[in-house]
């Protein structure tokens, strides 16, 4: 998978995918909205990502889990209520899709986090809500505007500072030569809203200093406890670290992604936007109210 290596000059990329090291095997009710997303491209080439469910028939994942090298995937295998990779369970349903957009944001060569997003748009709707610990789709920081002409300002970053998080995928478990891990796995994290230059970032960091994501969690959901309710906060977006210098050559860090404590994320209050242009030009922005309403409404979950 590509995921996007950044370190203190954010200018250096490379091709490879981002599991988690030092992680616990995932809780099923935290992970409810969690979907696999599986693309094929042209050049033979498979990805694993992980990825949310935000409507009844939208997943969300990373920009780069859909689109490289200036071509998007030929078909995505989406899975929610995946648990093993390898094994298809009772729970699970599957979905696959040659529809993917990605933001117009990410094709303009100097992506930032929260510009690396994408829909995967599902050829039917999943069943979802029935239950307490049945698949849902996942709670938003906010949908009070459709239209998302103001970016939405909560959680505040307060909330997000002071919140148990998590981020749960099927990345690898140690470094580039390894496998991704088959089952899905989470960390607890401490996010972090720090500014480079002029912009301002949010970063993950495990709360068990070993703790990282690594090749295979790129696109994955990071959620936190936000007003006692699992809160979609946005997907993972790159790797990075503020311990080595802009100067180093990044080659000789690659294969270990232990090097890179930092996991940056599209932030749901910025890319909302970016998600809401795309879902408008389809023609199905309404979805994420309807999926807010058909789980979270009145009575519900």
């Amino acid at each position: 998978m590509n995921i996007f290596l950044f370190l203190l000059s954010f200018s250096s990329l490379f091709p490879s995918g981002s599991s988690i090291i030092d992680g616990f095997p995932a809780n099923t009710f935290d992970t409810l909205s969690l979907v696999s997303v599986i693309t094929r491209f042209p050049n033979g080439n498979t990805n694993v990502c992980g990825g949310v469910l935000i409507g009844p028939s939208i997943a969300m994942t990373a920009a780069h889990c859909v689109f490289s090298n200036d071509e998007f995937a030929l078909t995505a295998k989406v899975t929610l209520g995946d648990v093993n990779l390898s094994k298809q369970e009772d729970r699970e349903q599957e979905f696959r899709s040659h529809a993917m957009a990605i933001s117009k944001q990410f094709l303009n060569g100097v992506s930032e986090a929260n510009d690396d997003v994408a829909i995967v748009f599902l050829p039917k709707r999943a069943d979802v809500c029935e239950s307490s610990i049945s698949p849902q789709i996942a709670k938003l920081p906010s949908t009070w505007s459709l239209n998302f002409k103001e970016t939405p300002s909560i959680p505040s970053q307060f909330q997000l500072e002071n919140s148990v998080c998590w981020i749960a995928g099927w990345g690898k478990t140690e470094n580039t030569t390894a496998s991704h891990s088959d089952t899905v796995r989470q960390m607890t994290v401490k996010l972090s809203i720090r500014r480079i230059g002029r912009r301002k970032y949010l970063m993950a960091r495990g709360v068990l200093g070993t703790s990282r994501t690594c090749m295979g969690d790129s696109g994955s959901p990071v959620y936190c406890f936000i007003d006692g309710k699992r809160t979609l906060i946005g997907t993972v977006a790159h790797i990075g670290s503020f311990v080595k210098m802009s100067q180093q050559d990044p080659s000789n860090h690659l294969q270990f992604c232990r090097d890179f404590e930092y996991t940056f994320i599209s932030d749901w209050r910025e890319s909302s936007e970016r998600i809401a242009e795309i879902l408008e030009k389809y023609g199905e922005l309404e979805q994420l109210n309807e999926g807010q309403d058909m789980c979270f409404g009145s009575g519900k979950l």
